[in-house]
């Protein structure tokens, strides 16, 4: 399979498919990209050591040496190519290195994503020779910063709607006005790739589309907000970022004219799977803190660890930490094996480890009970930090649509011609109208129906949660196909049964990642048993949880509450509010 260009796992759920080959074995690291692994793991954490991440927060700041610090270290060029100066990291060591910035400070991890993650990727994705050869050495090195510069005031998640304008001179550069929103490094940067609207013709009249520019520091017309006052995150820079009739050359056009919005989507798909990544070191750190705090604070005569309820909070921190990071790198290991569609895949990896992440910081504050309430201890300030994730690259609610509406594009295509019919019911009561296109329909329909794929080249101990895998998928498939026929065209506008469609796909996907996981670490022999029972039991309680989220969304496609809840949402805004006072009624 290596090298082998193929695409989405995700994707083919939808079509009530899935191929074991892109399944098992699970994409581990080679010895080779263990040793770089532990070798850059090992230092960042002896730098790490050093850093006072309570006294960035109250103060707001990342101190110099500490930007010092990381360039000494090279983690300004993770995924820059070697011959520009930087490390050539594939994905998944980047995700690994990344995640242990996260397993130390929030805002460290935000300043280096920003730069790399998504601040110069346009430039890696789509610059010229002459752009990288300026601009990736001294990114690489750590001399200058990326930042990327997207959101504006009135357009957050509807990146389409942007407002700022590049117009074209008639020497062929480009002046820009506009305003950009909470951008990560603004002000600190030397290098923002800045997403404007950019005039074209078609078909005789003209059209607005989105061109990528490289904007430079020191450019006039350029400059900035205050420092927001953030509730976490704090030590980062984030700023408005102001163009007021800024010049900018031809040269500094990033890709083609016109193609911007695309790679803005392309540079965000790789930004989902390193939030992804850095959620796992998050969770990490919160769950070494409260084993910590289970064995040492004793009540009763006996360590907390000991009570059920405290032990059902440690397992379930656990298991979200190896499913998010069997998620996290079965894609990041396809993706260096070939695949080319990974969208489906790293948004589901962002909703879902920002979302256990978010789960494991609540359930480490509780374990640590009073003292978590405490400033002088790191519990508030790690659930400050990691509410961002949950908004970052994209909202929750907007991935999960994202989801849905990518995944059931193939699946309407193939029912288009089927979609011409008005009425699907009157359609089969006229065999002979609808004759070819109906049975090929129901063939697929009866396949799905029946159980389609089998999974097989899983572990013997997981023959309970695998066998169930077959008859998920195909129920999967068909409700993305029943929500079809029953939307149609407005399923856009139906944003409840596609949060079911998207849930259900996640989990779907943690289970198979898991199985592929479990099944690895159980046939290897280098493998000490007590390890292999501990992950057994690790994937056991994860495929358990995802089994049961899953039959939840699956039951609410078909009972569910919506017609209340859109009812009741409405009471509420014509309230403004709660509405009611139990004085009165």
């Amino acid at each position: 399979m290596e090298n082998e260009k193929f695409e989405s796992v995700v994707g083919d759920l939808f079509y009530g498919e899935f191929e074991e080959n892109l399944i098992f074995p699970f994409p581990h690291f080679s010895a080779e990209q263990s040793e770089i692994a532990k070798e850059f793991v090992n230092a960042f954490d002896k730098f790490a050591e050093t850093l006072d991440g309570a006294k960035m927060d109250e103060e707001a700041l990342i101190p110099e040496e500490v930007y010092q610090g990381l360039a000494e270290l090279g983690l300004y060029g993770m995924g820059i190519p070697e011959k520009y100066g930087g490390l050539n990291l594939d994905y998944s060591l980047y995700c690994r290195i990344f995640s242990q910035v996260c397993q130390w400070d929030g805002s460290l991890a935000v300043m280096l994503g920003a730069h790399q993650s998504i601040g110069l990727k346009a430039l890696l994705l789509e610059g010229t020779d002459k752009q990288k050869s300026k601009w990736l050495p001294r990114l690489a090195s750590g001399e200058c910063l990326a930042a990327f510069c997207l959101t504006e005031p009135g357009s957050g998640s509807d990146a389409y709607s942007i407002k700022t304008k590049a117009t074209k001179n008639t020497d062929g550069s480009y002046t820009i006005k506009g305003q950009k929103l909470w951008i990560t490094n603004g002000g600190r940067a030397e290098f923002y790739t800045v997403f404007c609207k950019t005039d074209h013709e078609k078909e005789g009249k003209k059209v607005e589309k989105i061109t990528a520019f490289i904007v430079e520091k020191g450019m006039e017309g350029l400059t900035f907000g205050k420092k927001e006052d953030k509730m976490g995150i704090r030590a980062s820079e984030t700023r408005a970022v102001y163009l007021d009739n800024v010049q900018v050359p031809a040269e500094n056009i990033l890709g083609k004219e016109g193609k911007g919005f695309k790679l803005a989507m392309n540079i965000l798909n790789d930004g989902r799977l390193s939030l992804g990544a850095g959620c796992i070191g998050g969770m990490k750190t919160i769950l070494k803190l409260s084993t910590m705090h289970a064995k040492n604070r004793r009540q009763f005569d006996r360590p907390i660890a000991e009570f059920g309820l405290i032990q059902e909070k440690l397992a379930k921190m656990a298991a979200n930490i190896y499913t998010t990071e069997s998620m996290v790198y079965m894609t990041s290991g396809n993706m260096c094996k070939g695949m080319e569609e990974y969208y489906l895949e790293s948004a589901l990896c962002k909703v879902y480890g920002s979302e256990v992440l978010w789960d494991n910081v609540d359930m480490g504050l509780q374990i640590a009970a009073g003292n978590g309430y405490m400033k002088e201890y790191p519990y508030e300030r790690l659930m400050r930090d990691s509410r961002i994730n949950m908004i970052f690259e994209g909202t929750n609610e907007v991935l999960r649509a994202f989801v849905a509406l990518s995944g059931l594009k193939g699946p309407s295509e193939s029912l288009a011609e089927l979609g011409k019919i008005s009425d699907v019911s009157t359609a089969l009561k006229d065999p002979i109208k609808s004759l070819g296109v109906l049975t090929d329909f129901a063939k697929n329909r009866f396949s799905k129906m029946i159980g389609g794929n089998v999974m097989t080249k899983h572990h013997p101990e997981l023959n309970e949660m695998a066998s169930k895998i077959s008859g998920q998928v195909s129920d999967f498939a068909l409700q993305a196909e029943n929500t079809l026929l029953k939307y149609k065209t407005k399923i856009i506008e139906n944003e409840l049964p596609l949060k079911r469609i998207a849930n259900m796909a996640m989990e779907i996907y943690a289970a198979i990642s898991v199985i592929s996981r479990t099944t690895t670490i159980l046939n290897s022999e280098s493998i000490s048993q007590e390890k292999k029972d501990y992950c057994l039991r690790l994937g056991q309680l994860s495929l358990r949880e995802s089994y049961g989220k899953f039959k939840r969304n699956l039951r609410e496609m078909n009972k569910n509450m919506d017609s209340t809840i859109k009812a009741l949402s409405q009471d509420i805004v014509n309230n403004e509010g709660y509405g009611i006072d139990i004085i009165d009624f």
